[in-house]
């Protein structure tokens, strides 16, 4: 940058330089025509005529005042001091009916000339060091370090991005810069390790969806090759396999359900937000409740309503996940209490509870506290991780208090809308 812009600088001086030199020159050639042309009319305005003809003394002051020049009168030469043709200037006046010329020789004139050119060459040029050393001092203190930025800036790469440039004693627009790209680095840096973290989540979500999906397939495969086997004068092995396929396929059904919601909530799917309170949103669903609790007992707990905006239709869906799990995991007769405050929405059980090594990693994708009875009971992992993505969408936040055999509460908060 330094080595670009020192070029231009010179490319700019000499240009400066010619244009400032023609024009001294015309300026110098158009001065002495003005202070020639004066003298000349100043001259014929003193000279003598009678009878129409210059007198003798006339004649002699021409040459007193002129000496170095041709002088013509009409056609009758006066004095010639021949000139050469390129090398004079003539000029003309009128003095009653006779036309005077006076010839100037150029050649002191161009002696002059250059000897200026030359003194305003040599003083330019000495102006021009001082100057460009002035510049290169000026270039050195604020230029350097806008290069050494540079350098830094093509030098990063995906590995080196979190490598915070640094430019030691910078000027202050320099050091604006330097915080400017920091800050740019910084928000690179996230987003190459988001970007990595969703790939490497996409790659075990796929993982975990085909084993998901497998397991199911595996069974029904066998029980399918049962079938095939069998003479199928047996029955109850015909209706059992049968059972079991069909409770298969149905599992197969509700996991494929939930892993097209988890893609739908990964695309961020904009939310219909609507006004409403978590107790009119429990009332709306309440008979649904109903249905999924027919061996439980239902206990529903309010206190300073409030309206809320929410997307209804997956809020409720987070809430019936919660129902549909404290069902899983508690005993029938035992009581599921459903409790709200404010912007505040809270489902209890009196299961078995959730140890605390489990309680970090309760709301992944997939993750199960126990692999046997999750699978007995038709749970795939996926309902919690749902219910998460769904309250993170809403900009909530969502957490679980369990206490080993004596039940958990999963609590979501949602947004307080601004006033």
């Amino acid at each position: 940058m330094k080595k670009m812009l020192t070029k231009q600088t010179v490319l700019i001086f000499v240009t400066l330089y010619v244009i400032l030199g023609l024009l001294q020159g015309v300026i110098f050639k158009y001065a002495n025509h003005v202070e020639q042309q004066q003298r000349v009319d100043q001259a014929l305005e003193a000279v003598t005529i009678v009878d129409g003809v210059l007198t003798k003394d006339s004649e002699e002051a021409l040459r007193q005042q002129f000496p170095k020049e041709a002088i013509y009168i009409d056609a009758y030469e006066v004095q010639d001091l021949s000139p050469k043709k390129g090398e004079r200037r003539e000029i003309s006046g009128t003095v009653g009916e006779h036309n005077v010329t006076v010839v100037f020789s150029l050649h002191e004139e161009n002696e002059l000339m250059y000897t200026q050119f030359g003194a305003f060459t040599f003083v330019v040029g000495i102006l021009f060091l001082v100057a460009l050393w002035s510049y290169k001092k000026v270039i050195r203190h604020a230029i350097q370090p806008l290069d050494d930025l540079t350098k830094q800036v093509q030098a990063l790469s995906v590995e080196t991005m979190e490598n915070k440039v640094r430019v030691p004693n910078a000027p202050v627009e320099v050091a604006i810069l330097e915080q400017s790209i920091q800050r740019m680095q910084r928000r690179l840096h996230e987003s190459f390790e988001q970007q990595e973290a969703a790939k490497q989540k996409l790659e075990q979500f796929v993982s975990d969806a085909s084993h998901e999906l497998k397991t199911p397939l595996t069974s029904m495969q066998g029980f399918t090759e049962v079938l095939l086997r069998s003479d199928l004068s047996n029955t109850e092995q015909v209706r059992q396999s049968i059972e079991q396929i069909h409770l298969q396929t149905q599992r197969m059904s509700k996991l494929t359900g939930h892993l097209l919601q988890l893609a739908h909530l990964d695309r961020e799917a904009p939310l219909q937000l609507e006004a409403m309170s978590l107790r009119d949103l429990i009332e709306d669903v309440y008979p649904v409740i109903e249905t999924l609790t027919p061996h439980h007992h239902i206990q529903c707990v309010h206190r300073q309503p409030l309206i809320l905006q929410m997307d209804v239709a997956k809020m409720q869906r987070v809430l019936l996940n919660f129902i549909q799990n404290a069902v899983r995991y508690s005993e029938e007769g035992t009581t599921i209490t459903i409790r709200t405050s404010g912007n505040v929405l809270e489902v209890l059980d009196e299961g078995d509870g959730i140890s605390e090594e489990h309680i970090p990693y309760i709301f992944d994708r997939f993750y199960r506290t126990d692999e046997h009875r999750a699978r007995a009971t038709g749970g795939e992992g996926l309902g919690l991780a749902i219910t998460k993505e769904i309250v993170l969408q809403h900009g909530g936040h969502i957490d679980v208090q369990s206490v080993l055999g004596e039940g958990s509460c999963f609590r979501v908060t949602l947004p307080i809308p601004k006033k």
